[in-house]
Formats: C-alpha cells, sequence, structure tokens
C-alpha cells in the first residue's frame, strides 16, 4: 500500500475569498519553471469567470520563496484562496522521468487524495488558460466515471493504444481532468498509478498520461474537444470553433506562448497570439522575459521563423547563436 499523502510537507494557505459558497476546486501539479505560467491560467480562470469563488491547489517540490510571496499576492490581488502543497519529490523519485516529463507530473495525483471531502476537482496543466464560462464543466454529472477528460488526436489514440494494449478504449489526454473525488479514493487509484508505474514494464512514452489511461480504463466520461483545444494540433483557420466557444485552450507545442519565439512560430496566429500576455499581464509575472530555448534546435526553428518574417539580421543573429550552441554539445 502506497501512502502518498505522506509526501506532504507543509501546506501553505493564502485564504482572500469573501463568500465560501459554492466554491470552484482547481488544481495544479508544477515545479518552479511552471509557476509564472501557472499564475496566468489561475487569472484566465478568474477573469472570465467574474462571479464565481474559486479556490487553487498548487502541489509543487521547488518553489522558491519569491514565487510563494508572488502567489500570496495573486490570491489577494484576485480575491481568491490558494493552497501551496510543498511535497518531498524523492516519494516519486523511482518512477520513470523523461527531459520533457519532469517527475512533476506525477504531483497530479495527490490532489484527490489531499481534498477527500470534495465532490469534484478539476484538474488543469499550467500551460492550460479559461477562455470562457467554467460552469459547464462543471454541470457535467460523472455519475459512477472517476474522471471526464478529451480523446486525445486520432494518431495517438491508435499508437497509444497499441502501444499499451488497450482494447475498446479512447485515448484521453490527461492535460484537463474533471475528477470524481470519492470514486477515485473508493478505488485507490493514486495507489494503483503509483504501483503500475514502478513496477511494470509498460511502454510508457508518456508516463503520467499512459498510466491514468490504462487504470481507468471504461471509467471515462468523455468531453467535446472545447474543454481542452490542442493549441497545434487543430487547424483552427479549418475548424468550426471559435474563441467565444473554447472552453479550456491548451498550448501542447513548442514553443509555447512565453518562450521566445512564439510571436513569430507557427503555434501562434490571429486567433491565439496575444491570448496569454493578456492575462500574464495581471499577474506578478507582468514584466517577465521570454524563456530563452532550452534546446539547441529550437534556436535554429526561431532563426528560421525570424527569417520567414523578414527580420534577417536577427535570422543570422540566432543561426550563429544555433551553431555555437550546439558545437558546445
Amino acid at each position: 500500500m502506497y501512502h502518498i499523502e505522506k509526501s506532504i510537507k507543509n501546506i501553505i494557505n493564502y485564504s482572500f475569498l469573501p463568500d465560501t459558497s459554492n466554491i470552484i476546486h482547481i488544481g495544479y501539479g508544477i515545479d518552479n519553471n511552471y509557476v509564472r505560467c501557472c499564475s496566468t491560467s489561475i487569472v484566465s480562470f478568474c477573469e472570465n469567470n467574474p462571479h464565481q469563488n474559486f479556490h487553487f491547489h498548487i502541489v509543487s517540490s521547488s518553489l522558491t520563496k519569491d514565487s510563494i510571496n508572488k502567489l500570496k499576492a495573486l490570491a489577494q490581488q484576485h480575491n481568491i484562496n490558494i493552497n501551496i502543497y510543498i511535497i518531498d519529490n524523492t516519494y516519486f523519485n523511482k518512477l520513470p522521468t523523461q527531459k520533457a516529463f519532469p517527475i512533476s507530473m506525477y504531483f497530479r495525483f495527490l490532489l484527490p487524495v489531499l481534498n477527500k471531502n470534495l465532490s469534484k476537482i478539476i484538474y488543469v496543466d499550467a500551460d492550460i488558460i479559461c477562455l470562457n464560462n467554467i460552469q459547464e464543466l462543471l454541470s457535467i454529472n460523472l455519475e459512477n466515471n472517476i474522471i471526464a477528460a478529451v480523446p486525445d488526436t486520432k494518431d495517438m489514440n491508435q499508437s497509444r493504444n497499441n502501444a499499451l494494449n488497450l482494447k475498446n478504449h479512447i485515448y484521453f489526454n490527461s492535460g484537463m481532468l474533471l475528477i470524481n473525488i470519492q470514486e477515485w479514493n473508493k478505488y485507490n487509484i493514486s495507489n494503483k498509478l503509483i504501483e503500475i508505474l514502478s513496477t511494470t514494464s509498460y511502454d510508457f512514452k508518456f508516463p503520467d498520461q499512459d498510466a491514468l489511461n490504462l487504470i481507468l480504463t471504461q471509467k471515462i466520461a468523455y468531453l467535446p474537444k472545447k474543454f481542452n483545444y490542442f493549441n497545434g494540433f487543430y487547424p483552427w483557420h479549418k475548424d468550426s470553433i471559435t474563441n467565444k466557444e473554447i472552453i479550456l485552450l491548451h498550448f501542447t507545442s513548442s514553443p509555447k506562448p512565453w518562450d521566445l519565439g512564439w510571436e513569430v512560430s507557427s503555434m501562434s496566429n490571429d486567433y491565439n497570439r496575444d491570448l496569454y500576455k493578456t492575462y500574464e499581464n495581471q499577474t506578478p509575472w507582468k514584466n517577465a522575459s521570454p524563456v530563452y530555448p532550452k534546446h539547441y534546435r529550437r534556436l535554429r526553428i526561431y532563426s528560421q521563423d525570424l527569417y520567414h518574417h523578414g527580420y534577417y539580421l536577427s535570422s543570422i543573429k540566432y543561426y550563429i547563436l544555433y551553431l555555437l550552441t550546439k558545437l558546445k554539445k
């Protein structure tokens, strides 16, 4: 039996809600690299649901004092509650990770365990912003299902179901989960997830997401894509959906809106170019600089994007930086 709740070292609570009735609970699992966009996500919920009462739950292992102080300021500014759960991430050290999928991807498993008295909680990745009223999602009747989620792309559905030997299953994206807390805990889902990740030899290409699909199969209510709309995968210019219909927009592809290169990338378009910044400007991170590419290949792509937009001198500059960075590898 895994006692996942024992990983909690400290709980910090900031309570600024003037009214504690009809509270909507939303959770995140992050490290300090994602606290900036997590705060932007929080603001997007508040701005597009001004008459709702929000309580946000942030599970993390590595928040700095500065980040924690900024989250307090954010809670006070927007009259919301924020719980910060500081955990010992050595508890998850035996679980598989990848460069693109750090150990913080598992922190979401704690949310239902830490909030046993609630009926529902919405988990969202920190790179998701809310564009419209969230009430429609909350009104969904989960019945005996453990979660509600949005199916992933057709290619992902086929490839991951084959790899995981899942039959009669629709593979879902774990970036947004509406969690039935009572059913989750009734079936000890957190323990089952830890066990399958630490003791089996499945081909976990997307570890947390693959494990969730394996454990929760046949216990999922599937939702329309407007509740987890993948920026970069759906063809905005061909799709009939609009910003007025999208509830949750998921920045699944690189570069992200906070990255250097976003504005000239193929991921950025007339629909989404300024959306993220609109909300980030209402956070304590409003003056933060774009994040510099972590991999030299992103510098090459940025150079190409600059060239296609006519920024030739800047393109040359970043191509030289790409070559220099590549040589150092």
